[in-house]
């Protein structure tokens, strides 16, 4: 083991020599226009020449996104250039990084498609950046499998110029702008029918689902969705509609969603309806692979919803209002490792709600808080009795935010996440001579309060929040 972490750092001092020497705009022209030269290295050649071994130290190399410096993308290029095996077993790595299409541009015009038919991943983060990729706009990217852009703006006239980005080897698109046309929407449909991800991250909110709906219909092969945005309307338009819901509901791969819109109760109800026919008829499961969601909804449309999100694992739930129990139809969602419920509102917990949570007895994590913890006071009427019962039926608990009575019977909490000042007696059953109450902890968080609550005698310092 010794003598191979040897051969690895002597590898890095050859490679660094060699790329202070090759660290030019000329130096990469020569590297991807004409074949690598041989550099005169006796002993430390002859020890690299397995290709194994030189495959491993590029890999970390290219991978170690962390040592990054302005001229770094450079430095990556001129890393192959070592020798001929090492161009072999690093050229792939050179056009796996996200930023390789910019080495494009001081390709031999003739040479370019060589070199874009082996990118996989392009990543789009200036607006120069953005006009390089025009400028490609005749080259085929045939192997491209992950596409990301954060620009300031894109016209439908940019759209276009992109076109030839959407290929159908492309899996994964994620976007960070100030909205999703329907131009783009409709190029991944028409061009990319193996999509499997998608992200969206804008500041403006879309006005309309229809898009949406038909986008769904048309990707079958789509696992991820994400659509988050910082943008607001009017209330009219924040809420799903019910196709739209009924696509998300029959998309047979679908596993992690996330969407702008709360799900109303009209949406709830239509989709309900209509998922019963269809499963009168075909057998349909609404949600069949859906495993993660971020859900906003009002409190009253929760219990049309959980009968169809039963193969939940992780709920992050919003709920915006509280004229409904939003926490008693939760306990169908028997699959649940995660549950994270937000409460818009001040809210009060049935404590036959609460302990009716039992069933959930794959629970890892569970959160209950409301969004502000002055304006929002989340309150329950149960008892230390009802907790006794409730805590054994969640064996696999150890992440816990809300209610510091619970905490008090889950013992092999590793993250705890409290409102208020803390005493350290808390922590301590039988005062400070007894044994720790959280034998397991790695994680003490105090919203709202930085500090803890100490006697003159005790030695516990003073704990800052977060």
């Amino acid at each position: 083991m010794a003598s191979v972490c040897c051969l690895c750092n002597s590898s890095f001092l050859l490679l660094s020599e060699y790329i202070c020497r090759h660290d030019s705009d000329a130096g990469l022209y020569e590297m991807l226009n004409h074949p690598p030269m041989e550099p005169p290295y006796g002993a430390a050649v002859v020890a690299l020449s397995l290709p194994e071994l030189v495959s491993e130290i590029l890999a970390f190399y290219f991978n170690a996104r962390d040592w990054r410096r302005p001229r770094d993308n450079l430095n990556y290029a001129a890393a192959i250039r070592v020798n001929s095996l090492w161009f072999d077993c690093g050229i792939e790595h050179l056009w796996a990084i996200p930023d390789a299409f910019i080495y494009l541009r001081i390709v031999a015009p003739e040479r370019r498609q060589i070199y874009a038919s082996r990118i996989k991943y392009m990543s789009v983060w200036y607006a120069s950046e953005q006009r390089q990729i025009y400028a490609f706009h005749d080259l085929d990217f045939r192997r491209l499998k992950h596409f990301t852009a954060t620009v300031p703006s894109l016209t439908s006239l940019d759209v276009h110029e992109m076109r030839h980005i959407f290929v159908q080897s492309l899996q994964t698109f994620e976007i960070n702008g100030p909205h999703v046309s329907t131009d783009i929407l409709g190029l991944l449909q028409d061009g990319c029918p193996n999509l499997k991800c998608v992200r969206f991250y804008t500041y403006e909110h879309p006005a309309t689902t229809a898009p949406f709906t038909e986008f769904i219909r048309n990707m079958p092969c789509l696992k991820i969705f994400a659509f988050d945005t910082s943008g607001t309307l009017a209330a009219s338009d924040r809420s799903i509609d019910g196709d739209f819901l009924l696509s998300l509901a029959r998309s047979n791969e679908l596993t992690i969603l996330q969407v702008p819109w709360e799900w109303s109760m009209d949406a709830a109800r239509f989709a309900s309806r209509r998922l019963a026919d269809l499963e009168s008829y075909s057998n349909v499961r609404p949600f069949p692979s859906l495993v993660d969601l971020d859900l906003s909804a009002p409190s009253n449309a929760i219990q049309t919803l959980a009968p169809m999100l039963r193969n939940l694992s992780h709920l992050h739930l919003t709920v915006k209002t509280a004229d409904a129990d939003p926490i008693k139809p939760l306990r169908e969602l028997i699959n649940l490792k995660s549950l994270e419920v937000t409460f818009r509102y001040a809210t009060d917990i049935p404590g036959a709600s609460f302990t009716g949570l039992a069933t959930l007895t794959k629970l890892e994590c569970l959160k209950l808080k409301p969004l502000h913890p002055v304006l929002a006071k989340v309150t329950s009427c149960f008892s230390d009795v009802d907790l006794e019962l409730v805590a054994p039926c969640w064996p696999h608990l150890r992440t816990l935010s809300g209610f510091r009575s619970l905490a008090f019977h889950c013992r092999k909490l590793r993250r705890w996440e409290i409102s208020g000042p803390l005493k350290v007696d808390e922590l301590l059953p039988d005062g400070f001579a007894g044994a720790a109450l959280f034998p397991e902890l790695e994680y003490l968080r105090f919203d709202g309060f930085a500090g803890v609550i100490y006697d003159r005698n005790s030695f516990w310092t003073y704990a800052d929040s977060g």
